[in-house]
């Protein structure tokens, strides 16, 4: 969901937009990665279907975990899986 802005610097839904919290240096805080991603967030950074990343997930060779009734990857696995296909099928060196 985006959220727009009117002019009277309120969201859409009417809320008081804040604006980011920065430094002492007037920097944005480092966004850190999440560990965790839900199955359809990993198939689009695999660039694959959501129902091949929930094979890939339920035969193993995508690292998950159960958080309640969620299966979520965990984020170094999906490194993992794109290195052992590296491995496994010989990656082309860059040119």
């Amino acid at each position: 969901m985006s959220v727009t802005t009117n002019g009277a610097g309120l969201d859409d839904v009417g809320r008081v937009r804040r604006p980011a919290r920065r430094d002492a240096g007037g920097h944005a805080p480092a966004v850190e990665p999440r560990l965790l991603l839900s199955v359809e967030e990993a198939a689009d950074l695999l660039h694959l279907g959501r129902t091949r990343c929930y094979e890939l997930v339920m035969g193993g060779a995508l690292r998950s975990v159960k958080v309640g009734r969620r299966r979520l990857v965990v984020r170094a696995g999906l490194e993992e899986f794109v290195e052992r296909l590296e491995t496994d099928q010989g990656a082309l060196p860059a040119s």
